[in-house]
């Protein structure tokens, strides 16, 4: 049989992947996103509801799909690495975020488990480089054990999803100085940390404390910063400075596009602010010029 396997997603389907290797195991050829390949079957995997009539397909599924889960026998196949033609591991060691954020849909959607599971599940021997898709890692009681076996095979560590300031203490912050971080293309990479509520500072503070106590002041580890969802001008200002303050990048993440979401993530991102003591004169000043 002939397989097309569909979706909107901008990297990798790691459902797609698995259901491939499923096929091929049957005897099946699959195809990626060539929606005129003459198929006997076609999987869909969509990753944003806002793309959920753009494809035609005999099963849907994919976080845009409320419910979607993948069988049992197929969720626990490695992934075909020969469908992306990529060069990393890619899976989970640990699903769930048990935060419950009010703008997030990760507590809500169905996972196979809240287990912890080894990285030898989906790593591929020959590659030298993994990608966790973990949704909070330090919420896994056995996360040491993730780390251990990164180390262990000597890996390099692509970071897609972050690691929650709020939960860093001594022992989890020198196990992210040990690890290499890089990019998909093999370049040093940073390490990703998100602020997305205000009452958060103090946790917050003392997770960036712990990072320049560990000498991990960086432009290239990013905090990801929450606005346009229920917070004022001067506290979106405020966290971006506060994260400048301790040595790494605040990154802007828009809930709702609106102009004034738009120009300061626009007005960040160009790190228009770093020629100013103080973020908020710089953005003043950038509001100016852009009467």
């Amino acid at each position: 049989m002939k397989i097309s396997l569909l979706t909107d997603a901008p990297k990798h389907n790691l459902a797609l992947m698995k259901i491939s290797t499923w096929h091929k195991l049957c005897g099946n050829t699959t195809m990626l996103n060539a929606p005129i390949f003459p198929s006997d079957f076609t999987h869909a995997s969509i990753l944003f509801e806002k793309n959920k009539n753009i494809f035609i397909a005999d099963e849907f599924g994919g976080p845009a799909i409320k419910g979607s889960v993948l069988p049992k026998e197929i969720e626990e196949m490695k992934p075909d690495y020969e469908l992306y033609n990529i060069d990393y591991s890619l899976g989970y060691t640990f699903r769930p975020c048990f935060n419950d954020c009010f703008f997030c849909k990760v507590p809500r959607m169905n996972h196979p488990d809240v287990e912890h599971h080894s990285i030898y599940n989906f790593h591929e021997p020959k590659f030298k480089k993994v990608c966790l898709l973990n949704n909070n890692t330090f919420q896994d009681p056995k996360w040491k054990e993730t780390f251990n076996e990164i180390w262990d095979n000597n890996l390099s560590v692509i970071d897609e999803n972050g690691y929650d300031l709020r939960l860093l203490d001594d022992e989890k912050t020198y196990a992210l100085k040990k690890t290499k971080f890089i990019t998909h293309d093999g370049r040093k990479g940073g390490i990703h940390f998100a602020w997305d509520r205000v009452e958060d500072e103090f946790l917050i503070k003392n997770g960036l404390s712990l990072l320049n106590k560990y000498k991990m002041r960086s432009n290239s580890n990013l905090v990801y910063i929450l606005i346009g969802y229920n917070t004022t001008e001067e506290e979106d200002l405020h966290r971006c400075q506060v994260v400048h303050n301790f040595g790494l990048t605040p990154y802007l993440c828009m809930y709702k596009k609106t102009e004034y979401t738009t120009n300061l993530r626009r007005f960040i991102n160009l790190h228009y602010y770093r020629k100013y003591k103080k973020i908020e004169t710089a953005w003043q000043d950038y509001k100016g010029n852009l009467k």
